[in-house]
């Protein structure tokens, strides 16, 4: 046998022992419609690039898969912007060979294809069903591991995002400064976001000093509800102003100082409870369960009582600032348990039991 004949079948062999270098990539793939259920029927179009600047190998194959029920296969052959378009075929698989496929590396070869199916009646919602896999075989007809690529599609409806339990709410005011009470507790100074607050409706109170208060009722549901609240100054004859409408900003004459803002004539009170939930009494006055804010106190002493179920009742007398809030913190000490007069009596009528007892047996 000549030397070049025996390079050429050492060639073959190579061919036959040594996978190839895929050189295909998909791309533009459409599923109609979008949304699949078990049992529908879909059409799936796709383009696959098989040589673009590296020539598909004579001896290799490009196969496509589906698992759809009765597909049809329409595919065309795309040399140089020459379409040729193959016969329907049916099955689960259609093999196109390597001789259709190679062609000089210069040369740009793709293959569009069109599947029409059914998604089998048994496939779970949720599932990502592979409709389309697109592998190359090798020389031997094995699939060639680094080649294989799979076009998915959920089945059913995609499972929504759960809405968030809390949100946030943005405050700002004109002037800033002002505190925000969201439901009768202080939370801060404007401007401010309160974070982590629960979905449903809350009431959000602005009050600064010289100004009248702005109420606002607000819903929170997972976003970010805003409030920008133009805060107007107290007259001699107090207004009532909508809680639900911003109100408006008083107009000043140019040139003229800025009046400047009372003086706080109230402080504010903030008590924290272990355990919490105990009703707070100031002055005598039930004015919230703790932990509260407690605002709108006079400067001075005022008496404090704590009452919980199953724990003692708690006093003391606190000082209040004007315009501070002053923090109370206290651990409540559970309630002693006191024999009632059902356990006095029945420890009664068991100690005259055992006299009678006594003297009947002196009397025998």
């Amino acid at each position: 046998m000549h030397t070049s004949s025996l390079k050429w079948c050492a060639f073959l062999v190579l061919l036959l022992l040594v996978p190839c270098v895929t050189a295909f990539s998909v791309s533009s793939t459409t599923v109609d419609p979008a949304i699949l259920d078990p049992g529908d029927s879909v059409n799936v179009t796709t383009k696959v690039y098989v040589a673009s600047g590296t020539p598909f190998s004579a001896f290799d194959d490009l196969q496509f898969v589906t698992t759809l029920d009765d597909p049809v296969w329409v595919y065309t052959v795309i040399i140089g912007g020459v379409e040729n378009t193959r016969p329907a075929d049916r099955g689960k698989i259609l093999t196109i060979g390597g001789y259709e496929l190679s062609y000089p590396a210069n040369e740009e070869v793709v293959v569009d294809i069109a599947l029409k199916g059914q998604v089998p009646a048994a496939t779970p919602e949720g599932t990502e069903l592979p409709l389309i896999t697109v592998q190359e075989l090798d020389a031997r007809s094995r699939v060639i591991t680094s080649s294989v690529t799979e076009i998915r599609h959920l089945i059913g409806k995609p499972t929504p995002t759960p809405t968030p339990e809390y949100g946030q709410i943005v405050i700002t005011s004109e002037p800033e400064g002002a505190n925000v009470f969201l439901d009768n507790t202080l939370r801060g100074i404007t401007p401010v976001t309160l974070k982590a607050v629960s979905n449903g409706r809350h009431t959000v109170t602005l009050r600064l000093e010289g100004y009248e208060d702005v109420a606002r009722e607000v819903t929170v549901t997972a976003d970010s509800p805003q409030i920008i609240a133009s805060l107007v100054r107290q007259s001699s004859t107090p207004a009532t102003a909508s809680p639900s409408v911003p109100a408006t900003t008083v107009q000043e004459t140019p040139g003229t100082p800025a009046p400047q803002p009372a003086a706080a004539t109230t402080g504010s009170l903030s008590i924290t409870t272990t355990p919490p939930g105990a009703l707070v009494f100031i002055d005598g006055q039930m004015k919230g369960i703790s932990p509260a804010t407690i605002p709108g106190l006079a400067p001075g002493p005022h008496k404090i009582r704590l009452v919980l179920d199953g724990y003692q009742d708690f006093e003391t007398t606190t000082e209040i600032a004007a315009g501070s809030t002053s923090e109370f913190v206290t651990g409540l000490s559970t309630r002693k348990t006191v024999p009632g007069f059902e356990t006095l009596a029945a420890l009664a009528a068991v100690s005259l039991v055992l006299i009678v007892l006594s003297c009947r047996k002196r009397d025998s």
